[in-house]
């Protein structure tokens, strides 16, 4: 049985041997009332502060919205929820920074609370907390953790209970020591060395068990050793591409059967390895979000 730890350098297993999960099939999303670009949070929002085009950002947003309502109409998703936007949290569209939702061996839903680098984002994480509460969810705190930023770092393998974890921009290496342990899951710890990919979600895309999206020019070599003995396949995405189109923050995922993959209109690599793994893939208009650093992954939850 692999052991329930954090594995930064190598890893003594292999994926058949983790243990199966069962896939999240309910969507969370947050609008857009507030939000802003007030200040340079990462590389993308610099040139950006106070440039954004309401009209389009709502256009965009709803496009998305609609995306996942349709699926929902279709019985790909058992449930599409919104959050409105708090005033002064400029950023909490982004609503897959500010909680983990994990479900326990036994079937217990907890979610994991943010520790977010910036003060302004702290705000955020108590709508968050109340809507997972309410949701029947036991929230789970960390005790020593600085930083820590959900599932905008933590990514799931999939169909199996073992996570993938981003840190070096958002989140610390040492939060996964703490989450690994409240979660009895292992965790991967995966360094990020580029500014332009400062979150995991930004350039790590699992497709199926036994394979994976990635931009190798985001991870140091000992990472991406110990992606390449889990996964048979990966597909390299051209750090070009990956930065202009925020390709590999799609939202691909598997519900009810139905492979599906959302994500900004315009890649092509992306798009080719999406469909070579039998993925539907709809894309959709983000500029105005990628203006501050985030597309369909960051704009979503799934629980």
């Amino acid at each position: 049985m692999t052991e329930i730890k954090v594995y930064k350098d190598s890893v003594p297993f292999s994926v058949e041997e983790i243990a199966d999960r069962q896939e999240p099939a309910r969507v969370l999303m947050c609008s857009p009332d507030h939000f802003d670009i007030v200040d340079v949070k990462n590389v993308h929002m610099q040139g950006n502060i106070g440039v954004t085009d309401k009209e389009q950002m709502w256009e965009q947003w709803n496009s998305l919205k609609q995306a996942y309502d349709n699926l929902h109409s279709k019985g790909i998703l058992e449930e599409v929820s919104v959050i409105p936007g708090a005033e002064g949290c400029e950023d909490m569209v982004f609503c897959a920074n500010q909680t983990f939702p994990w479900r326990m061996h036994d079937g217990t839903e907890v979610v994991v609370m943010s520790r977010m680098r910036h003060e302004s984002r702290r705000r955020e994480v108590p709508y968050f907390e109340a809507f997972f509460k309410a949701k029947g969810f036991t929230p789970l705190q960390f005790k020593n953790v600085e930083m820590f930023e959900g599932m905008g770092d933590v990514i799931l393998h999939p169909h199996k209970r073992l996570l993938y974890g981003g840190y070096g921009h958002r989140t610390t290496s040492e939060a996964y020591e703490e989450l690994s342990q409240m979660l009895q899951a292992p965790v991967v710890a995966l360094e990020l060395i580029n500014p332009k990919f400062y979150h995991l979600d930004t350039c790590f895309v699992p497709l199926s068990v036994n394979s994976v999206m990635l931009c190798k020019e985001a991870f140091t070599t000992d990472g991406l050793e110990m992606v390449q003995q889990l996964f048979e396949k990966v597909y390299y995405i051209p750090e070009q591409e990956a930065e202009d189109y925020f390709s590999l923050n799609a939202h691909a995922f598997e519900s009810n059967g139905e492979k599906t993959a959302i994500l900004q209109t315009g890649s092509t690599v992306t798009v080719k390895a999406l469909k070579a793994e039998g993925f539907n893939v709809i894309e959709i208009e983000t500029s105005e979000f990628m203006k501050s650093g985030g597309s369909v992954f960051c704009m979503k939850m799934m629980y």
